[in-house]
């Protein structure tokens, strides 16, 4: 095997090693981030809310992910579904506490 070749080969798999490292630093990220949320809508909920909750916990989580992946490997795919789930978890907490 030449030297570009080994070269080219293990900048590969570095790459690799990031997006793994990345992948598992944002869902410790979006655990605690859904955490908090789940926390902050137990302690404002009633007894007969709605589900809404749920839906802003969720999405809030999962958009915290997606911004993290976002920063850490500039792929505007993360971009774009953070945002949207944003603009969903927005709408599902004003919803939730207008208490639909």
């Amino acid at each position: 095997m030449k030297k570009k070749d080994i070269l080219k080969k293990a900048r590969e798999e570095k790459s690799d090693e990031m997006e793994n490292s990345v992948r598992d630093r944002s869902a410790v990220w979006m655990t605690l981030a859904m955490a908090i949320a789940a926390g902050f809508f137990v302690c404002m909920r009633d007894e007969n809310a709605p589900i809404m909750d749920l839906t802003a916990t969720v999405s809030f989580s999962t958009a915290v992910c997606c911004i993290y992946r976002f920063f850490r490997l500039k792929q505007t795919w993360y971009l774009i579904m953070g945002i949207v789930l944003a603009a969903i978890t927005v709408f599902a907490t004003v919803r939730f506490f207008q208490g639909h």
